[in-house]
């Protein structure tokens, strides 16, 4: 899976990809992390999973992620964002040893894969885009 990198801010940098759900549908990710550190922080962000288009579905829609976040998304977080996005989140550390990182990289997309399936289900009038 081929990754783009862009320098950030703070000698951080932004690689960025995206995870295929099906033949028609992916989702873009990115990881933040500093580079030559022996030990940083990083984030791995799935983005776009679903949006919220219909805002009189806010406060359920609420519930079912507080609900997601306490049993299904084991290190991950699912945050709706202002702008009605619905994204998920991990923050961690890292050493030069990235193979944890990468493994959480892996478990992610299955989860992102999962939580985009449950909200759209339990929620049919949430958006792609």
């Amino acid at each position: 899976m081929p990754l783009k990198s862009h320098p950030i801010q703070n000698g951080q940098f932004l690689y960025q990809g995206k995870f295929n759900l099906d033949k028609e549908h992916s989702l873009p990710f990115g990881v933040v992390i500093a580079k030559d550190e022996a030990e940083s922080d990083f984030q791995i962000s799935y983005r776009k999973l679903a949006y919220l288009n219909n805002y009189a579905d806010k406060v359920s829609l609420l519930e079912l992620i507080n609900e997601l976040n306490q049993t299904k998304t084991f290190y991950y977080t699912l945050c709706l964002a202002g702008d009605g996005e619905i994204f998920l989140r991990l923050l961690g550390r890292s050493t030069t040893d990235v193979k944890p990182l990468y493994e959480m990289l892996v478990i992610g997309s299955n989860i992102a894969k999962v939580m985009t399936a449950e909200l759209k289900s339990k929620f049919p009038s949430l958006g792609s885009e």
